[in-house]
C-alpha cells in the first residue's frame, strides 16, 4: 500500500473514533441530566420486588405558584412527577404496577386488613405511596431557584415499612436560554433521582 493511502486510512480511523467518542459522551450527558440514573449500567440489576405504586389524586394535581417580582408562574408538578416516577421505578424494581387512588387517606386505608382492597394489595411485595413534601421557588438579581422534596413510603406485605425522601434543586440564570418552567422540571427530575439514590442505599431492605 502506498504511503499516501496509509495516511488516508489512518485519518479515517481516527476521525471515526473521535466521532464515536463524541456521540457516546453526548448520550451519557443527556441521560445524566434528563432521566433518572439507571444503576443497571453499573452491574446493579433491578431490585427483585413487585411494587404497587399508588398515586393519590392530590399528588397528581399538585401545583406550585411562584411569587417572582417579574411575574408569578403556576407549575403543574404533579402530573410530571407521576411520569418521572413511573420511569424511575421501572428502572429500579423488577415489577411495577400503577394504581391511581382518590386520596392519600384512601391509599392508607387499603393497607388495613379489614379493607376490601387489602387482599389485592397484599399480593405485592410492597405498596408505595407517593407524596410531595415541599416545593419552593426563589428569585434574586441574577437567577431563579427551585427546590422540591418528594417522599415515598413503602409498606411490605408483612407490615414493615421503609420511607425514602428525595431532594432536588436547580438554578436558572435570568439571561439563560432555559425557561423558568425548565428550572422547575429540572429540580423535579433531581428529586426523583435522589429517591432512586435513597432506594439504592437501602437496597438490602427490599431484597428477599
Amino acid at each position: 500500500m502506498k504511503p499516501i493511502k496509509i495516511v488516508i486510512v489512518l485519518f479515517m480511523f481516527v476521525t471515526l473514533g473521535c466521532f464515536t467518542m463524541s456521540c457516546s459522551e453526548h448520550r451519557i450527558s443527556r441521560l445524566s441530566a434528563e432521566t433518572p440514573l439507571d444503576y443497571s449500567q453499573y452491574g446493579r440489576p433491578p431490585i427483585p420486588a413487585r411494587i404497587l405504586l399508588l398515586f393519590p389524586a392530590e399528588f397528581g394535581r399538585f401545583e406550585h405558584t411562584s411569587n417572582f417580582a417579574s411575574g408569578g408562574t403556576r407549575y403543574y408538578l404533579g402530573r410530571e412527577a407521576e411520569l418521572e416516577m413511573r420511569n424511575a421505578f421501572g428502572i429500579e424494581f423488577a415489577k411495577v404496577e400503577i394504581m391511581p387512588v382518590r386520596s392519600e387517606a384512601r391509599a392508607v386505608e387499603m393497607l388495613s386488613p379489614n379493607d376490601p382492597e387489602n387482599a389485592r394489595v397484599r399480593t405485592y411485595d410492597y405498596v408505595a405511596i407517593s407524596k410531595f413534601l415541599r416545593a419552593d421557588s426563589t428569585e434574586d438579581k441574577e437567577k431563579y431557584g427551585f427546590e422540591i422534596d418528594l417522599q415515598v413510603e413503602f409498606t411490605a406485605n408483612n407490615g414493615s415499612s421503609v420511607t425514602i425522601r428525595g431532594h432536588g434543586e436547580s438554578m436558572i440564570g435570568k439571561d439563560a436560554q432555559s425557561t423558568r418552567e425548565n428550572g422547575a422540571s429540572l429540580a423535579l427530575q433531581y428529586a426523583v433521582s435522589a429517591l432512586l439514590d435513597g432506594i439504592e442505599k437501602r437496597r438490602n431492605l427490599f431484597v428477599y
